[in-house]
């Protein structure tokens, strides 16, 4: 009978098996590091242009409503006027989508029922004076500086509200981050640094026509891109708009103030034929081309005419030109003044006052190199 050999613990065997197990936990995790690594090198990769931008979406100060945001670059923008541009608000959406998410989730973009007042006046020494309120039941402003590599700098506002259909959405967090890009196409108003300024309202009568031509597209706030982007006066801005088929967004009709650094002022609006360009260094809610203020309702006649008698009294410094908007301000009407611009052409800023409130401002300047 064979005696067994007794067997005995061996410590250099269980340290040998620790160590390999060791080793293979060693080698999973560098494999999952250097995967990781790989995938944050491919995202970045991918959205590197969105992330330079994201990193910009800041609330402007304590106590303000408003978000600031700056572009970079044209952002596919030559590209989406090169395609013929987009017809709808909801293929702005579609590009925008393509662009921002890589096809991920959708942007969707849209200008919603306003009313606004503009007035354009000049200073004692002829410089250029501009103010804008936008009246709407509630907003969340995007301040959006643009610097595209060919063009001119510009700061626009957007309605964040407009890419997301709600006013309580804020631009805080990646995705909503991500969907604030989107403003770069939805301006409602802006200034560049040549002194054009642009003004989107509601006409509060008819119809805008969605004309069907074999000219290029574009939606009435792609449109404000484009002219803060490539104009620096009315005539460049009227020559740029003849060039496109200009349709409605947020199933509204719309016309455009339009002022530049001479002083000189129309109201762009919209035919069956193109468009009709009126003198008007006041604008409010009804065609001026019809030459019948009531048309766009009491409220737009009102207005129109507060300012009118403002610009008559005369108007030559910014902070008579912030008086007049305060004189139009709506409170009541079931719309309430969502934000003021004041725009002097002697000083290469803006300021924004928020929900009528007329005592403190946020000015920014128009290039981030001023």
């Amino acid at each position: 009978m064979r005696r067994q050999k007794k067997r005995y613990f061996n410590p250099y065997h269980a340290y040998r098996g620790k160590s390999r197990w060791k080793k293979i936990l060693l080698w999973g995790a560098a494999a999952l590091a250097a995967l990781l690594l790989l995938l944050a090198l491919v995202a970045w990769l991918m959205f590197r242009r969105e992330l330079a931008i994201t990193g910009t979406v800041r609330l402007l100060e304590s106590g303000s409503p408003a978000y600031f945001m700056e572009v970079k670059g044209d952002y596919y923008f030559e590209e989406f006027l090169a395609r013929g541009g987009a017809s709808s608000d909801m293929e702005v959406s579609v590009f925008l989508s393509q662009k921002i998410s890589k096809g991920f989730y959708t942007a969707p973009v849209g200008a919603y029922r306003e009313g606004c007042s503009v007035l354009s006046a000049q200073s004692a020494d002829g410089s250029h004076l501009w103010g804008r309120n936008y009246d709407w039941t509630d907003s969340v402003p995007i301040i959006v500086r643009h610097v595209p590599k060919e063009g001119y700098a510009s700061l626009s506002t957007c309605d964040f509200q407009n890419i997301t259909g709600s006013g309580k959405t804020l631009p805080v967090g990646m995705m909503n981050k991500m969907l604030a890009i989107a403003a770069l196409y939805v301006p409602l108003d802006g200034v560049n640094e040549a002194g054009l300024c642009v003004a989107d309202l509601e006409v509060n009568e008819g119809g805008m026509p969605d004309p069907d031509t074999e000219k290029p597209d574009l939606t009435i706030t792609t449109a404000i891109r484009l002219l803060l982007d490539k104009a620096a006066t009315v005539d460049e801005a009227l020559a740029l708009l003849e060039q496109y088929d200009i349709h409605p967004s947020g199933g509204i009709s719309h016309h455009l103030a339009v002022s530049d650094a001479s002083g000189r002022s129309v109201s762009v609006e919209f035919t069956e034929d193109g468009f009709t360009a009126i003198d008007a260094p006041a604008v409010t809610n009804f065609n001026l081309a019809n030459g019948d203020p009531t048309a766009g309702g009491e409220n737009a006649k009102e207005r129109y005419e507060t300012l009118t008698a403002r610009l008559e009294q005369g108007v030559s410094t910014a902070e008579q030109v912030r008086d007049a908007l305060a004189a139009v301000t709506q409170t009541d009407t079931g719309w309430v003044t969502q934000w003021s611009m004041v725009y002097d052409r002697t000083n290469p800023y803006i300021t924004w006052y928020f929900k009528g409130d007329f005592t403190s401002g946020v000015t920014l300047p128009i290039s981030s190199d001023s």
